[in-house]
């Protein structure tokens, strides 16, 4: 008995430096080991005083501190194993957050010494209180026979664990309105509300469609301000919301991303091509000057990438939208003229084919992909935030019903939710089937360049001169002071509208009876029937349907009555 007790004591006494240190780790994120000893070590000089700087804003989430295998606890590594997420999460690199039920105690003991340090950081690097630390002290020989039992210990994890978690959740949604800056990112990084796309494109549009060289910058930045304090309550991410012009199209961008692993890029490695010259609506994306701490946990680097891959595709594709609705805008004006019709007909339905592909294109990212992911974020979180209050309560006295149903009740919880919810969308957005985004960009672009050289020769009709001439020539009749002459100007007015427009009809006949113009017309038609066959044959591949169901609504909308289909197998027979 006394060599027991004589060896208990020896092993309690060599492991209270350690749990000492454990004990700090759990309790106020602080660690003091002079000699690396311990599991945990802060890797950043920055985070280890609790400073928040621009720097540790910028910092992602995993580089605060990092774990030291070979001074981890043997009982730790005996604990339940990982289970890793989809291998999809890495081609768009987001974060490998792990929710709370996949978590080891090795990973529980470092997310908490970094959430008690993050904690400290938004007090102000206030430290652990005196009560704290006296407490510290009277406990370490408790604490080290704790280190000694396995069960033990890992309750005492999990209980540090989920006060550290607790505190920090409530922070995030309650005190710094997490909710409202995801609400931000969802109003102008997903373009969830027209009033700002389209007041941005109303004085920004002349300016994106310049090459990226010319484009003034400076410009298009003042008008996103001038747009955000139109269409945005007040908040702290508007202020710094920055425009950006990226080098690369987002083709390139994902293919880069894709050659980075390669079993995602399924595309053919050729040789090197020549970038073109982009335009700045193509070049466009929103980055923060900062992100707020502790905001810049949950929307790191990693996770405003995706936004900024999201947000260029739905841009583009509303930027493309608003070309042709433009168009289909000037071709009332034809439509007026009765004998332009059966010559018009070849190029209104080719504008109605593309019309439909882009609204049902854009309809599906946002409203089949976009806004029910994001409500059932959505109310999961604020599930999470009635139970944070309700826990507060709790612990004050107070009775109150706990929510019922699966939310994030924790930290890592939260993180991994809303990674999640950056994976679907971008999944179901396309981003990571590079084949099928490079389809849709050829279409797209193909549509653009459709209604560039339709705006051209709507220019060199005239016919808005005339229907601007007509509109002056109304309404000077109208305020005439000649009332008695009034009939006679009217039936004069109506005599020279006719003649006018006559005359522009026959004009603009002639134009579409030329050979250069109806071959226009045919090869447009030709490159998007191609581009369009290559993306439904894409889309309604056996890897498509698999990969992901929401596909199928997307191919339904876009072949609903088979036209599509029947049109690929004329072709190919």
């Amino acid at each position: 008995e006394k060599a027991n007790e004589l060896l208990q004591h020896l092993l309690t006494e060599c492991a209270a430096p350690y749990a000492n240190m454990l004990q700090s780790w759990l309790k106020c994120g602080k660690v003091h080991d002079p000699y690396g000893e311990f599991m945990i070590e802060v890797t950043n000089k920055t985070f280890r005083e609790n400073h928040v700087t621009i720097k540790l804003q910028g910092m992602e989430w995993t580089d605060w501190c990092r774990e030291k295998e070979e001074h981890v606890l043997r009982s730790l590594h005996d604990s339940n194993e990982d289970m890793l997420l989809p291998s999809g999460i890495d081609a768009l690199g987001v974060d490998r957050s792990r929710a709370t039920s996949h978590m080891s105690a090795l990973h529980k003991a470092h997310s908490t010494g970094k959430f008690w340090r993050a904690i400290h950081c938004c007090r102000d690097g206030t430290a652990a209180s005196v009560e704290e630390r006296r407490k510290k002290r009277e406990s370490s020989e408790e604490d080290a026979k704790v280190l000694l039992n396995p069960r033990k210990l890992s309750r005492f994890i999990d209980r540090a664990y989920h006060e550290a978690s607790d505190t920090l959740l409530h922070m995030l949604l309650n005190e710094y309105g997490l909710l409202s800056s995801l609400r931000f990112m969802k109003k102008y990084f997903l373009l969830d509300q027209g009033d700002f796309f389209v007041d941005f494109l109303d004085g920004t549009e002349d300016e994106l469609h310049k090459e990226l060289p010319n484009v003034l910058q400076g410009r298009v930045q003042n008008w996103l301000s001038t747009s955000i304090a139109r269409t945005s309550e007040s908040s702290h991410l508007a202020s710094a919301l920055r425009c950006t012009f990226q080098n690369k199209s987002l083709r390139d961008t994902l293919d880069d991303l894709g050659r980075r692993n390669p079993r995602k890029s399924s595309h053919k490695k050729g040789g090197g091509h020549r970038q073109k010259v982009l335009a700045g609506f193509e070049a466009i994306a929103f980055e923060f000057k900062s992100v707020p701490f502790p905001t810049s946990l949950v929307l790191s680097h990693s996770q405003l990438r995706i936004y900024q891959l999201i947000f260029r595709l739905i841009f583009f594709a509303k930027y493309v939208e608003r070309q042709l609705v433009g168009m289909w805008s000037d071709h009332q004006l034809l439509k007026a003229m009765t004998s332009l019709r059966s010559a018009c007909s070849p190029t209104f339905s080719l504008r109605r084919r593309m019309l439909h592909f882009i609204q049902n294109f854009v309809y599906y990212m946002k409203f089949d992909v976009i806004e029910p992911n994001w409500r059932e974020l959505e109310s999961k979180l604020n599930a999470t935030k009635e139970y944070c209050s309700n826990k507060q309560s709790t612990n004050n006295g107070k009775s109150n019903n706990m929510p019922n149903g699966q939310f994030p009740r924790t930290v890592d919880d939260l993180l991994h939710e809303h990674n999640q919810f950056l994976l679907r969308i971008s999944n179901q957005c396309l981003l990571p089937n590079y084949d099928l985004i490079e389809r849709a960009s050829k279409i797209m672009t193909t549509c653009l360049l459709f209604s560039t050289q339709i705006k051209r020769f709507m220019e060199t009709t005239k016919v808005h001169e005339l229907q601007e001439k007509t509109r002056l020539e109304r309404s000077k009749l109208r305020y005439s002071e000649k009332k008695s002459k009034n009939g006679e100007q009217e039936l004069e007015f109506r005599a020279n509208r006719e003649e006018s427009t006559r005359r522009c009809s026959d004009r603009i006949l002639r134009e579409l009876s030329t050979e250069t113009y109806r071959h226009m017309i045919t090869r447009f038609d030709e490159v998007f029937s191609a581009h369009l066959a290559e993306f439904m044959k894409n889309l309604n591949s056996d890897f498509g349907q698999k990969s992901n169901a929401h596909l199928t609504n997307l191919s339904m909308q876009l072949d609903y009555n088979g036209f599509v289909t029947s049109s690929i197998h004329e072709k190919e027979y």
